[in-house]
């Protein structure tokens, strides 16, 4: 017989004894415990994954994110991208699904005018995300299977959110080609501000009409009305727009490219050839080897707060006769004349590669790494660092190219942007075109124009090293 005061002492031990017992038989080993994590199962659109203990908890669209039974398999959304006329699929374009708890939540504000802003500093925090391929393909992995999940399309500051309903588990769900492109109007999405000058040899305004910008975006001047802000420089005939510079008696006057601060208002600046220099209209010409302040030291000072330069054939002169040395030395320029014929595409660094295969695939090439031009002037023979050819007949005769700037700074600090065409839109010997009728129509470009669509969207991107393959974002 036990003594009362041992029974005291080891009853709690034996009750411990149970309760381990007992918790042991619940818990049981780890494949057991896995039964007790919950899943929400699927109801037509509705998906989603179990909440297990000592995880993060999902939020939103996340939580509706489904576990495939096969490792190796996901949930996809996949389709092509195009610009604005629903035309040319188009190249190295961001696609992403919001993140946070609500991906359905209103985008952040895009800043209107100059910023500086490289691809590495975009923090986009998306919930899946990828860049389409020279066919203008993307996949997105591991999507929610839910109705109208967002989804973003995005080129610098093209951006327009589109939905789309994702009904497959664990499968590929395909867009419907052309349905995922590029805005052609505020309405529809977000737009960059650009300026472009209408020339006396050239009229760049008709490459933006013949991505698909809508002809009620494009305005006069300054006007709040629309994204395309047209100004006349030499020989230009758009109806009613101010003058881009200024004159043989007033060298600084002008609207637009004579004052640093009126062209900030713009991401871009699209300069059409006026068939001569016309360093009159620019600050005034070069006197006694001294160049003039003005015009030509603010497009230096635009470009290197993060402002993007389009300029063609004779507006060289922003580089030739820059009173920054740095610009003038990008080239050796050596104007003799122009021709037509086959051109090299530089396929010595990433981006120049994936040129030459999307000329290719839309039609604008039937030969990897060469293509056809017309009324293409050489006004240079060759580059120098750190300027990156594009086009170039044989291996010094450059015929495009572009450069970062500041041209000084690390390329992690670069955001300004700077690209020099001898390639005409509409071929010198056209002249200027009369928009819109003189434009070609939205979607119906040539293979030559084709080539300046794909350097526009390259310029109108965030800026990052030629030499680095784009990355998708962050």
């Amino acid at each position: 017989m036990l003594h009362r005061s041992r029974l005291t002492y080891l009853a709690p031990l034996a009750l411990a004894f149970v309760g381990a017992t007992i918790a042991l038989a619940a818990c049981g080993d780890p494949v057991k415990r896995a039964t007790f994590t919950t899943t929400v199962e699927d109801a037509g659109f509705e998906g989603g994954v179990g909440f297990t203990p000592g995880a993060v908890p999902c939020q939103g669209l996340a939580c509706k994110r489904e576990k495939c039974s096969d490792p190796s398999t996901t949930t996809t959304i996949t389709g092509k991208v195009y610009d604005p006329a629903g035309a040319n699929a188009l190249y190295n374009v961001m696609v992403y699904i919001p993140g946070g708890p609500n991906g359905d939540a209103d985008l952040p504000e895009i800043t209107e005018g100059v910023s500086c802003q490289t691809c590495a500093s975009i923090a986009l925090s998306p919930m899946v995300s990828a860049l389409t391929n020279t066919k203008g393909e993307f996949e997105l992995k591991d999507v929610p299977v839910d109705k109208d999940v967002p989804v973003v399309i995005q080129v610098g500051k093209w951006r327009r959110k589109l939905k789309f309903s994702v009904t497959k588990k664990c499968e590929a769900n395909e867009v419907p080609d052309r349905e995922f492109r590029l805005p052609k109007n505020g309405s529809e999405g977000d737009m960059p501000h650009i300026a472009v000058t209408a020339g006396g040899c050239d009229a760049l305004e008709c490459l933006l009409r013949g991505i698909g910008v809508d002809d009620k975006e494009f305005v006069p001047g300054a006007s709040t009305a629309g994204h395309i802000h047209v100004f006349n420089g030499q020989g230009g005939d758009f109806v009613g727009a101010p003058k881009a510079g200024g004159s043989t008696t007033d060298k600084l006057g002008g609207e637009l490219w004579n004052d640093t601060a009126k062209m900030s208002k713009y991401d871009m600046v699209m300069l059409s050839c006026e068939c001569s220099e016309n360093n009159d209209n620019k600050g005034g010409e070069v006197m006694g080897g001294v160049q003039p302040p003005g015009a030509r030291q603010a497009m230096w000072d635009y470009a290197n707060a993060g402002g993007k330069i389009f300029a063609t054939h004779y507006h060289y002169t922003w580089f030739k006769n820059s009173p920054q040395q740095d610009w003038q030395q990008v080239a050796n320029w050596n104007a003799s004349g122009g021709g037509s014929g086959a051109y090299d595409v530089d396929q010595t660094f990433p981006k120049g590669a994936s040129f030459a295969d999307w000329l290719v695939n839309v039609n604008a090439s039937p030969t990897k790494g060469t293509i056809q031009l017309t009324d293409v002037t050489n006004s240079l023979s060759n580059i120098n660092a750190p300027a990156q050819s594009w086009i170039k007949k044989g291996d010094n005769a450059v015929r495009y190219f572009s450069f970062n700037a500041p041209t000084a700074a690390a390329p992690e600090d670069q955001c300004g942007r700077a690209v020099y065409s001898d390639l005409h839109l509409m071929g010198i010997s056209a002249g200027g075109a009369s928009f819109p009728s003189g434009c070609p129509a939205p979607g119906g470009l040539s293979a030559q124009q084709k080539a300046l669509e794909f350097m526009f969207f390259d310029l109108s991107g965030c800026v990052q090293a030629d030499d680095t393959p784009p990355t998708p974002p962050n």
